[in-house]
Protein backbone atom coordinates (compact mmCIF):
# COMPACT_ATOMS: atom_id res chain seq x y z
CA UNK A 1 0.00 0.00 0.00
CA UNK A 2 1.43 3.37 -1.02
CA UNK A 3 2.25 5.76 1.83
CA UNK A 4 3.75 9.20 2.25
CA UNK A 5 4.66 9.26 5.92
CA UNK A 6 7.14 11.67 7.46
CA UNK A 7 7.32 9.85 10.84
CA UNK A 8 7.15 6.35 12.20
CA UNK A 9 3.71 4.80 12.63
CA UNK A 10 2.69 1.73 14.66
CA UNK A 11 3.25 -1.58 12.88
CA UNK A 12 0.76 -4.42 13.22
CA UNK A 13 2.60 -5.93 16.19
CA UNK A 14 2.75 -2.55 17.90
CA UNK A 15 -0.98 -1.95 17.42
CA UNK A 16 -1.68 -5.35 18.97
CA UNK A 17 0.63 -4.51 21.88
CA UNK A 18 -1.16 -1.18 22.44
CA UNK A 19 -4.55 -2.88 22.33
CA UNK A 20 -3.56 -5.61 24.79
CA UNK A 21 -2.08 -3.01 27.12
CA UNK A 22 -5.35 -1.05 27.05
CA UNK A 23 -7.23 -4.21 28.02
CA UNK A 24 -5.11 -4.51 31.17
CA UNK A 25 -6.50 -1.27 32.61
CA UNK A 26 -9.42 -1.93 34.94
CA UNK A 27 -11.80 0.86 33.98
CA UNK A 28 -14.88 -0.82 35.43
CA UNK A 29 -17.73 1.67 35.74
CA UNK A 30 -18.55 2.38 38.49
CA UNK A 31 -16.20 3.88 39.54
CA UNK A 32 -14.49 4.17 36.13
CA UNK A 33 -10.93 5.27 36.94
CA UNK A 34 -10.42 6.14 33.28
CA UNK A 35 -7.64 8.60 34.07
CA UNK A 36 -5.00 5.85 34.20
CA UNK A 37 -5.90 4.64 30.72
CA UNK A 38 -6.11 8.20 29.41
CA UNK A 39 -2.56 8.84 30.62
CA UNK A 40 -1.37 5.70 28.84
CA UNK A 41 -3.01 6.91 25.61
CA UNK A 42 -1.43 10.32 26.13
CA UNK A 43 2.02 8.74 26.54
CA UNK A 44 1.46 6.65 23.42
CA UNK A 45 0.59 9.73 21.38
CA UNK A 46 3.60 11.58 22.75
CA UNK A 47 5.88 8.73 21.66
CA UNK A 48 4.81 9.57 18.09
CA UNK A 49 5.26 13.29 18.58
CA UNK A 50 1.56 14.06 19.01
CA UNK A 51 0.23 16.28 21.80
CA UNK A 52 -3.09 15.85 23.57
CA UNK A 53 -5.09 17.44 26.36
CA UNK A 54 -6.80 15.94 29.40
CA UNK A 55 -10.27 17.23 30.23
CA UNK A 56 -11.21 16.53 33.84
CA UNK A 57 -14.78 15.43 34.48
CA UNK A 58 -14.58 14.14 38.06
CA UNK A 59 -12.09 12.57 40.46
CA UNK A 60 -10.21 9.94 38.47
CA UNK A 61 -12.49 10.56 35.50
CA UNK A 62 -11.26 12.35 32.41
CA UNK A 63 -11.58 12.69 28.66
CA UNK A 64 -8.59 12.85 26.32
CA UNK A 65 -8.55 14.98 23.15
CA UNK A 66 -5.96 15.11 20.37
CA UNK A 67 -6.21 17.08 17.11
CA UNK A 68 -4.82 17.16 13.59
CA UNK A 69 -5.48 20.72 12.41
CA UNK A 70 -4.44 21.10 8.75
CA UNK A 71 -6.92 23.55 7.24
CA UNK A 72 -8.60 26.43 9.07
CA UNK A 73 -11.34 26.63 6.44
CA UNK A 74 -12.54 23.08 7.09
CA UNK A 75 -14.55 21.51 9.93
CA UNK A 76 -13.32 18.54 11.96
CA UNK A 77 -14.12 14.87 11.66
CA UNK A 78 -14.28 13.24 15.11
CA UNK A 79 -12.98 9.76 15.94
CA UNK A 80 -14.40 8.85 19.35
CA UNK A 81 -14.86 5.99 21.79
CA UNK A 82 -15.19 5.36 25.51
CA UNK A 83 -12.59 4.05 27.95
CA UNK A 84 -14.87 2.61 30.65
CA UNK A 85 -16.22 -0.94 30.77
CA UNK A 86 -19.04 -2.72 32.60
CA UNK A 87 -18.33 -4.98 35.62
CA UNK A 88 -16.97 -8.41 34.73
CA UNK A 89 -19.42 -10.31 37.00
CA UNK A 90 -19.29 -14.13 37.05
CA UNK A 91 -18.75 -16.80 34.42
CA UNK A 92 -15.25 -15.88 33.26
CA UNK A 93 -12.79 -18.70 32.54
CA UNK A 94 -9.84 -16.28 32.63
CA UNK A 95 -8.90 -13.09 34.47
CA UNK A 96 -11.01 -10.30 32.83
CA UNK A 97 -8.17 -7.75 32.92
CA UNK A 98 -5.39 -10.14 31.92
CA UNK A 99 -6.03 -10.45 28.18
CA UNK A 100 -5.68 -13.91 26.67
CA UNK A 101 -4.85 -14.40 22.98
CA UNK A 102 -6.19 -17.70 21.69
CA UNK A 103 -7.00 -18.84 18.14
CA UNK A 104 -6.85 -15.29 16.82
CA UNK A 105 -9.16 -13.91 19.50
CA UNK A 106 -8.46 -11.61 22.43
CA UNK A 107 -10.46 -12.44 25.56
CA UNK A 108 -10.76 -9.57 28.05
CA UNK A 109 -13.38 -7.34 29.61
CA UNK A 110 -13.79 -4.40 27.24
CA UNK A 111 -12.01 -6.12 24.35
CA UNK A 112 -15.02 -5.69 22.06
CA UNK A 113 -16.79 -2.94 24.02
CA UNK A 114 -14.79 -1.02 23.13
CA UNK A 115 -11.02 -0.98 23.53
CA UNK A 116 -10.57 -2.68 20.15
CA UNK A 117 -12.30 0.25 18.45
CA UNK A 118 -10.41 2.76 20.58
CA UNK A 119 -7.02 1.20 19.75
CA UNK A 120 -7.87 1.01 16.03
CA UNK A 121 -8.91 4.66 15.97
CA UNK A 122 -5.79 5.67 17.87
CA UNK A 123 -3.59 3.90 15.30
CA UNK A 124 -5.50 5.42 12.37
CA UNK A 125 -5.18 8.85 13.98
CA UNK A 126 -1.40 8.42 14.29
CA UNK A 127 -1.25 7.22 10.67
CA UNK A 128 -3.07 10.32 9.45
CA UNK A 129 -0.98 12.62 11.61
CA UNK A 130 2.10 11.24 9.86
CA UNK A 131 0.62 11.51 6.37
CA UNK A 132 1.73 14.77 4.74
CA UNK A 133 -0.95 14.46 2.05
CA UNK A 134 -3.84 14.30 4.50
CA UNK A 135 -5.39 17.75 4.26
CA UNK A 136 -8.29 17.45 6.67
CA UNK A 137 -8.92 18.24 10.33
CA UNK A 138 -9.31 15.26 12.62
CA UNK A 139 -9.96 14.98 16.36
CA UNK A 140 -9.50 11.88 18.50
CA UNK A 141 -11.64 11.81 21.65
CA UNK A 142 -11.51 9.13 24.35
CA UNK A 143 -14.41 9.61 26.79
CA UNK A 144 -15.24 8.47 30.30
CA UNK A 145 -18.50 7.22 31.79
CA UNK A 146 -20.31 6.06 28.63
CA UNK A 147 -21.55 2.91 30.36
CA UNK A 148 -23.47 4.80 33.07
CA UNK A 149 -24.17 8.51 32.76
CA UNK A 150 -22.27 9.67 29.65
CA UNK A 151 -20.84 12.52 31.72
CA UNK A 152 -17.66 12.49 29.62
CA UNK A 153 -19.26 13.25 26.27
CA UNK A 154 -21.63 15.72 27.93
CA UNK A 155 -18.68 17.66 29.34
CA UNK A 156 -16.90 17.59 25.99
CA UNK A 157 -19.94 18.96 24.17
CA UNK A 158 -20.50 21.65 26.81
CA UNK A 159 -16.95 22.97 26.43
CA UNK A 160 -16.31 22.13 22.78
CA UNK A 161 -15.04 24.94 20.52
CA UNK A 162 -14.42 22.81 17.41
CA UNK A 163 -16.68 22.89 14.38
CA UNK A 164 -17.42 19.18 13.95
CA UNK A 165 -19.05 18.01 10.72
CA UNK A 166 -19.22 14.32 11.58
CA UNK A 167 -18.47 11.81 14.33
CA UNK A 168 -17.34 8.24 13.90
CA UNK A 169 -17.92 6.13 17.03
CA UNK A 170 -15.87 2.91 17.21
CA UNK A 171 -18.40 0.78 19.10
CA UNK A 172 -18.64 -2.92 18.12
CA UNK A 173 -20.72 -3.46 14.97
CA UNK A 174 -18.80 -6.36 13.35
CA UNK A 175 -17.46 -3.74 10.94
CA UNK A 176 -20.96 -2.90 9.73
CA UNK A 177 -22.20 0.66 9.26
CA UNK A 178 -24.78 1.83 11.80
CA UNK A 179 -26.32 5.20 10.96
CA UNK A 180 -28.54 5.31 14.02
CA UNK A 181 -29.49 3.73 17.30
CA UNK A 182 -32.60 2.94 19.27
CA UNK A 183 -33.83 5.08 22.09
CA UNK A 184 -33.86 3.72 25.62
CA UNK A 185 -35.86 4.06 28.82
CA UNK A 186 -34.86 2.48 32.13
CA UNK A 187 -38.05 2.59 34.16
CA UNK A 188 -38.27 1.70 37.84
CA UNK A 189 -41.76 0.56 38.85
CA UNK A 190 -42.94 0.36 42.45
CA UNK A 191 -45.99 -1.43 43.87
CA UNK A 192 -47.78 -1.33 47.23
CA UNK A 193 -49.66 -4.26 48.73
CA UNK A 194 -50.80 -5.29 52.21
CA UNK A 195 -48.82 -7.56 54.50
CA UNK A 196 -50.34 -10.63 56.13
CA UNK A 197 -49.20 -13.94 57.57
CA UNK A 198 -47.99 -16.29 54.84
CA UNK A 199 -50.44 -18.94 56.03
CA UNK A 200 -53.33 -16.56 55.32
CA UNK A 201 -52.49 -14.98 51.93
CA UNK A 202 -56.08 -13.91 51.28
CA UNK A 203 -55.82 -11.51 54.20
CA UNK A 204 -53.09 -9.56 52.39
CA UNK A 205 -52.38 -8.04 49.00
CA UNK A 206 -49.29 -9.53 47.39
CA UNK A 207 -47.24 -6.70 45.86
CA UNK A 208 -45.06 -9.14 43.90
CA UNK A 209 -48.12 -10.55 42.15
CA UNK A 210 -49.26 -7.01 41.35
CA UNK A 211 -45.85 -6.40 39.80
CA UNK A 212 -46.08 -9.54 37.67
CA UNK A 213 -49.57 -8.66 36.50
CA UNK A 214 -48.55 -5.10 35.59
CA UNK A 215 -45.39 -6.26 33.83
CA UNK A 216 -47.37 -8.66 31.62
CA UNK A 217 -49.81 -5.91 30.65
CA UNK A 218 -46.97 -3.46 29.91
CA UNK A 219 -45.01 -6.05 27.90
CA UNK A 220 -48.11 -6.99 25.90
CA UNK A 221 -49.01 -3.42 24.98
CA UNK A 222 -45.51 -2.13 24.30
CA UNK A 223 -44.51 -5.39 22.63
CA UNK A 224 -47.04 -4.78 19.87
CA UNK A 225 -45.06 -1.72 18.69
CA UNK A 226 -42.69 -2.52 15.85
CA UNK A 227 -39.02 -2.55 16.84
CA UNK A 228 -39.69 -2.05 20.56
CA UNK A 229 -38.31 -4.48 23.16
CA UNK A 230 -39.01 -4.77 26.89
CA UNK A 231 -36.64 -6.56 29.25
CA UNK A 232 -37.39 -7.12 32.96
CA UNK A 233 -33.87 -6.81 34.34
CA UNK A 234 -34.22 -6.26 38.11
CA UNK A 235 -36.87 -7.27 40.60
CA UNK A 236 -37.18 -7.11 44.39
CA UNK A 237 -39.93 -7.66 46.93
CA UNK A 238 -40.85 -9.28 50.19
CA UNK A 239 -39.28 -9.08 53.63
CA UNK A 240 -39.72 -12.50 55.21
CA UNK A 241 -40.36 -16.12 54.26
CA UNK A 242 -43.72 -16.24 56.01
CA UNK A 243 -45.04 -12.75 55.24
CA UNK A 244 -47.11 -11.63 52.26
CA UNK A 245 -45.03 -8.87 50.59
CA UNK A 246 -46.47 -5.39 50.96
CA UNK A 247 -44.02 -3.80 48.50
CA UNK A 248 -42.19 -4.74 45.31
CA UNK A 249 -40.23 -3.01 42.61
CA UNK A 250 -38.61 -3.76 39.28
CA UNK A 251 -36.60 -2.10 36.54
CA UNK A 252 -37.56 -2.37 32.88
CA UNK A 253 -35.10 -1.76 30.04
CA UNK A 254 -37.08 -0.57 27.03
CA UNK A 255 -35.54 0.06 23.60
CA UNK A 256 -37.56 1.77 20.87
CA UNK A 257 -37.39 3.16 17.35
CA UNK A 258 -38.46 6.57 16.08
CA UNK A 259 -42.03 5.33 15.43
CA UNK A 260 -42.87 6.17 19.06
CA UNK A 261 -41.68 8.97 21.30
CA UNK A 262 -40.10 8.65 24.71
CA UNK A 263 -43.05 10.41 26.33
CA UNK A 264 -45.47 8.02 24.63
CA UNK A 265 -43.57 5.03 26.02
CA UNK A 266 -43.65 6.34 29.60
CA UNK A 267 -47.24 7.47 29.11
CA UNK A 268 -48.36 3.93 28.24
CA UNK A 269 -46.67 2.64 31.39
CA UNK A 270 -48.31 5.34 33.54
CA UNK A 271 -51.71 4.50 32.06
CA UNK A 272 -51.35 0.81 32.96
CA UNK A 273 -49.99 1.59 36.43
CA UNK A 274 -53.03 3.77 37.14
CA UNK A 275 -55.01 0.53 37.43
CA UNK A 276 -52.86 -0.51 40.41
CA UNK A 277 -53.41 1.47 43.60
CA UNK A 278 -50.21 3.05 44.90
CA UNK A 279 -48.10 2.00 41.91
CA UNK A 280 -45.62 4.47 40.44
CA UNK A 281 -42.95 4.93 37.82
CA UNK A 282 -39.53 6.58 38.11
CA UNK A 283 -37.50 7.08 34.93
CA UNK A 284 -33.87 6.26 35.72
CA UNK A 285 -32.50 6.91 32.23
CA UNK A 286 -33.91 8.25 28.99
CA UNK A 287 -32.31 8.40 25.54
CA UNK A 288 -33.99 9.38 22.30
CA UNK A 289 -33.30 7.39 19.11
CA UNK A 290 -31.39 8.99 16.26
CA UNK A 291 -30.81 8.37 12.58
CA UNK A 292 -28.11 10.16 10.58
CA UNK A 293 -27.65 10.79 6.90
CA UNK A 294 -25.23 12.94 4.90
CA UNK A 295 -21.64 13.06 3.72
CA UNK A 296 -20.16 10.89 6.46
CA UNK A 297 -22.72 8.12 5.96
CA UNK A 298 -22.21 8.30 2.19
CA UNK A 299 -18.41 8.21 2.37
CA UNK A 300 -18.49 5.44 4.96
CA UNK A 301 -20.72 3.34 2.69
CA UNK A 302 -18.52 3.89 -0.35
CA UNK A 303 -15.38 3.09 1.65
CA UNK A 304 -16.89 -0.14 2.94
CA UNK A 305 -17.83 -1.09 -0.61
CA UNK A 306 -14.29 -0.28 -1.74
CA UNK A 307 -12.97 -2.71 0.89
CA UNK A 308 -15.52 -5.39 0.05
CA UNK A 309 -17.44 -5.05 3.32
CA UNK A 310 -21.25 -5.05 3.53
CA UNK A 311 -22.42 -1.45 3.49
CA UNK A 312 -26.19 -1.49 4.11
CA UNK A 313 -26.83 0.73 7.16
CA UNK A 314 -28.04 -0.75 10.45
CA UNK A 315 -29.76 0.71 13.50
CA UNK A 316 -28.03 -0.40 16.70
CA UNK A 317 -30.14 -1.73 19.56
CA UNK A 318 -27.78 -0.34 22.22
CA UNK A 319 -27.15 3.33 23.00
CA UNK A 320 -23.80 5.11 22.79
CA UNK A 321 -22.31 8.57 23.25
CA UNK A 322 -24.02 9.20 19.92
CA UNK A 323 -27.26 9.75 21.85
CA UNK A 324 -25.76 13.14 22.81
CA UNK A 325 -23.50 13.81 19.81
CA UNK A 326 -26.24 13.44 17.17
CA UNK A 327 -28.72 15.81 18.90
CA UNK A 328 -25.90 18.40 18.94
CA UNK A 329 -26.31 18.59 15.16
CA UNK A 330 -23.33 16.35 14.33
CA UNK A 331 -23.79 13.63 11.72
CA UNK A 332 -23.01 10.41 13.58
CA UNK A 333 -21.91 6.97 12.42
CA UNK A 334 -21.24 3.90 14.58
CA UNK A 335 -18.70 1.45 13.16
CA UNK A 336 -16.17 -0.75 14.87
CA UNK A 337 -14.48 -4.10 15.40
CA UNK A 338 -16.07 -6.76 17.55
CA UNK A 339 -19.59 -8.15 17.67
CA UNK A 340 -22.30 -6.27 19.53
CA UNK A 341 -23.48 -9.55 21.10
CA UNK A 342 -20.11 -9.75 22.91
CA UNK A 343 -20.78 -6.57 24.88
CA UNK A 344 -21.27 -7.11 28.63
CA UNK A 345 -20.88 -10.91 28.37
CA UNK A 346 -18.56 -13.19 30.29
CA UNK A 347 -15.55 -14.29 28.21
CA UNK A 348 -15.98 -11.26 25.96
CA UNK A 349 -13.68 -11.42 22.94
CA UNK A 350 -12.79 -9.75 19.66
CA UNK A 351 -11.17 -11.19 16.55
CA UNK A 352 -7.66 -9.74 16.52
CA UNK A 353 -7.59 -9.29 12.75
CA UNK A 354 -10.57 -6.94 12.98
CA UNK A 355 -8.52 -4.23 14.69
CA UNK A 356 -6.22 -4.11 11.66
CA UNK A 357 -9.18 -3.97 9.26
CA UNK A 358 -10.75 -1.21 11.38
CA UNK A 359 -7.54 0.81 11.41
CA UNK A 360 -7.32 0.72 7.62
CA UNK A 361 -11.02 1.48 7.26
CA UNK A 362 -10.96 4.49 9.61
CA UNK A 363 -8.00 5.96 7.75
CA UNK A 364 -9.69 5.56 4.38
CA UNK A 365 -12.95 7.05 5.63
CA UNK A 366 -11.13 10.16 6.89
CA UNK A 367 -9.19 10.55 3.64
CA UNK A 368 -12.32 10.11 1.54
CA UNK A 369 -14.29 12.50 3.76
CA UNK A 370 -11.71 15.22 3.06
CA UNK A 371 -10.94 14.12 -0.49
CA UNK A 372 -9.51 16.89 -2.66
CA UNK A 373 -8.10 18.77 0.34
CA UNK A 374 -4.32 19.24 0.13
Amino acid sequence: MERWYKAMIPGKDELERIFLEMCKYDTTNPPGNEESLALYIKETLESYGIGSTIQRVDVGRVNLLAKIDRNGRLPFLLFTGHMDVVPAASGWTSEPFKPVVENGRVYARGSADMKAGLASMLAAFIDLSSDERFGGNLAFLATCDEEVGCSGVKRFLEENTLEIAGALIGEPTSMRLASGEKGAVWSELSFKGKSAHGSQPKEGINAVLLLIDAYRKIADELGSIEGLTVSLNKISGGSKENTVPDSASCVLDIRFMSNISLSEVTGIIDKILSRFEGAGQKVLLARNPFSSSGRLVDYTRSTLEEMGIKSEPLTMTYFTDGAFIAPAGIETVILGPGAAIMAHKANEYVELEEIHTARELYGKIARNFFQGCV
